[in-house]
C-alpha cells in the first residue's frame, strides 16, 4: 500500500543502513505511518554467547537503541524495535509479513565499500524473495533539506514500467508516493534493443519504431485508468533496460525516486528484481521496488 501506513527498516549497524533508516524515519513521518525497525542477529554466536552466560540479546538490543537514537530524524519519533535470530534475507521477510508492514527499507552500499558484499547479497534477496515491496536507499543518499523531520524537496517520482496490465501497480505506487510527497510523477518505458532476422524485409530501425509506436498507445490507454489528479506523462525510449532507466532518474536531478515493478515469488516472468538490483546498481537514488503480482484498481 502506498503511502504506506507501517515500514519496516532493516539495519545491520553499518553506514549504509543507517542512511536507510534516516531515509524510513522521514517517510514515516511524512506519511504519518508507524515504523518498525529490525536486526536480525547472526544465530552462531547467540549461541555461543549464551553458552558463556553473556546476554548478547540485551546488548544488542541496547546497541540497536543507540543506533536508532543516532539518525537526524529519530528524535521526532519512537519506533518499534526488533531483534530476531536467524537468517538475514528470510527473517527481513518473515518479519515483514508477520507485522503485515507495507513496506520493508534496507539501504545499499556503493560499490567500493567493503560492506556491500555482505548487505548487498541481503537486500537482492529481500527483493527476490519478499512479497512486500521494497524500497532501497543509496549509502550516498542525503535529504534535500536537512531543517525538516520528513521527506520535503524529494521529487519528481519516475515509474519506470512495462507493456503489461499488471505494470499499472508501479505506476499506481508512484502516483500515490508523489501526491504524498507533493511532487511531480511521470512514467519511462524502453524498449529493448531487437535483433532482426537477416532475411526480414524490415530494418531494425523499422522494426524498433513500431514495437516503439505500439507500446506507447498501450501504455497510453492503460494510463487513463490510473486515478491520478494530475496527467501522468509517458516517456518510451530504446536501448539497454537498466541503463536507459538509469541515465532518465539521474537526469531529472539528485533527489528523485525511481518505482519498478518486480514479479513476485512463484511468477513466471523471471527473476523477482532481476533489472531493478542492475537498475539500483546504476541510479544512485531511492528506488521502489513495487510488487506487480497483485491487483492494482
Amino acid at each position: 500500500m502506498m503511502p504506506p501506513r507501517s515500514i519496516l527498516a532493516a539495519v545491520d549497524f553499518s553506514e549504509p543502513s543507517r542512511v536507510a533508516l534516516e531515509f524510513a524515519t522521514r517517510l514515516a513521518n511524512q506519511c504519518q505511518a508507524t515504523l518498525h525497525v529490525l536486526h536480525v542477529e547472526d544465530p552462531l554466536p547467540a549461541a555461543a554467547a549464551r553458552v558463556g552466560h553473556v546476554d548478547l540479546l540485551r546488548e544488542t538490543r541496547e546497541g540497536l537503541a543507540r543506533f536508532t537514537a543516532g539518525t537526524a530524524a529519530a528524535a521526532t519519533r519512537t519506533p518499534l524495535q526488533h531483534v530476531v535470530s536467524g537468517r538475514p534475507t528470510s527473517t527481513i521477510c518473515a518479519v515483514a509479513e508477520r507485522q503485515q508492514v507495507d513496506l520493508i527499507v534496507m539501504g545499499m552500499a556503493g560499490a567500493s565499500s567493503p560492506t556491500r558484499a555482505w548487505f548487498g547479497s541481503v537486500t537482492e534477496g529481500v527483493l527476490r524473495q519478499s512479497n512486500t515491496p521494497v524500497f532501497v536507499i543509496p549509502d550516498s543518499w542525503v535529504a534535500p533539506l536537512q531543517g525538516t523531520a520528513d521527506l520535503s524537496g524529494m521529487g519528481p517520482v519516475i515509474a519506470g514500467i512495462e507493456c503489461t496490465c499488471s505494470a499499472m501497480a508501479g505506476v499506481v505506487a508512484a502516483v500515490r508516493l508523489a501526491e504524498a510527497l507533493e511532487t511531480s510523477v511521470s512514467t519511462i518505458h524502453i524498449v529493448p534493443d531487437l535483433t532482426v532476422v537477416e532475411r526480414s524485409p524490415l530494418s531494425g530501425g523499422t522494426v524498433v519504431a513500431q514495437h516503439v509506436e505500439r507500446a506507447r498507445a498501450e501504455i497510453a490507454t492503460a494510463l487513463l485508468a490510473v486515478k491520478a489528479d494530475v496527467p501522468i506523462p509517458l516517456h518510451v525510449d530504446t536501448g539497454a533496460v537498466a541503463e536507459q532507466l538509469a541515465a532518465a532518474v539521474s537526469s531529472t536531478g539528485p533527489h528523485a525516486i525511481l518505482v519498478l515493478g518486480r514479479h513476485t515469488r512463484g511468477s513466471k516472468r523471471g527473476a523477482p528484481g532481476a533489472t531493478a538490483y542492475r537498475v539500483l546498481g546504476l541510479a544512485h537514488v531511492p528506488v521502489l521496488v513495487q510488487c506487480l503480482d497483485e491487483g492494482w484498481r
